[in-house]
């Protein structure tokens, strides 16, 4: 098994301080994929990870799939393939509150009501075995909105999905996930992926940008910084059951750093965190902008 994520800052703070540390606590074999691309985007995920297990993986290896910047691990591989073994379909993706980016048109385009806790896919932590992966890459190799009537509607009305949510990863397997629900299922429990991040009721939501503009000009001063961090302290005091944590939004992301160097992160997560250098918590780093796909 491995653990594969992708970067394009190796120095990024989360990756160096979080993510490398607690793989490497719990002895996971963490493998990054780096871009040097000045221009890299969020939709480039998926030609990396194509290339990239097109070319280095065994077929049949199991791959869990994190992002780089926001994650961390609190349980080791036997919990993994533990948990991994109770689904009933190939591939497992994280789950989360919200419909993002979609908002409500993801709502509309389900054939059945949201499961709860966590009924919409989250694509910053998933597993499954690398040639299952790749024949779902290869399948689709867009966002499959042509597949749905109301996103072929919107469309000859000058409303394109895929013109407005190209840039992210989570709207194509969002959609891959909707097609593929045999192959594909969301882990709404949290058995293996925990998001951590607040309702996101849509991306172009005019409080969610506000929120943001406030948190980028005044750092930790914004009172958006302050509710996340107050929400956050509140969510931590539970501990996970999951193996993969996801603070996924830029004030929880600050607000976790925050509590690390403050030493008030709670005993669940400590064990598996701390300050450390790459030297000491080493992962596999792969340059990648080379690789067919990418």
């Amino acid at each position: 098994m491995k653990i594969v994520t992708i970067a394009s800052d190796l120095d990024q703070p989360f990756l160096q301080r979080l993510l490398i540390p607690s793989c490497g606590i719990l002895g996971l074999d963490l493998v990054i994929l780096h871009s040097t691309k000045d221009d890299f985007r969020h939709s480039d995920k998926r030609s990396i990870i194509t290339g990239y297990l097109a070319q280095h993986v065994e077929a049949d290896e199991l791959i869990v799939f994190t992002d780089a910047y926001d994650t961390l691990f609190i349980r080791g591989q036997e919990h993994i393939e533990a948990a991994y073994k109770t689904f009933g379909q190939p591939v497992v993706f994280s789950a989360e509150v919200g419909s993002w980016p979609l908002g409500s048109l993801g709502f509309a385009i389900l054939d059945a009501p949201p499961t709860p806790p966590y009924p919409f896919l989250n694509s910053g932590g998933y597993i499954g075995p690398a040639g299952v992966l790749l024949d779902l890459l290869d399948r689709y190799p867009q966002p499959p909105s042509d597949r749905f009537d109301l996103l072929r509607k919107l469309r000859k009305f000058g409303y394109d999905t895929n013109e407005r949510y190209a840039f992210s990863d989570q709207y194509y397997w969002t959609l891959v996930q909707l097609l593929e629900g045999e192959t594909v299922a969301l882990d709404h429990t949290a058995l293996l992926f925990e998001n951590l991040g607040p309702p996101i009721p849509d991306v172009w939501d005019l409080q969610i940008l506000l929120g943001h503009y406030e948190f980028y000009t005044q750092g930790r001063k914004a009172a958006s910084y302050g509710e996340e961090r107050a929400r956050l302290e509140e969510v931590l005091k539970t501990p996970s059951q999951a193996a993969h944590i996801h603070f996924s939004n830029p004030m929880g992301k600050a607000a976790a750093l925050d509590l690390l160097d403050e030493g008030k992160l709670p005993g669940w997560l400590r064990e598996v965190t701390g300050s450390t250098t790459p030297a000491a918590r080493a992962a596999t780093v792969v340059a990648v902008d080379q690789l067919v796909g990418s």
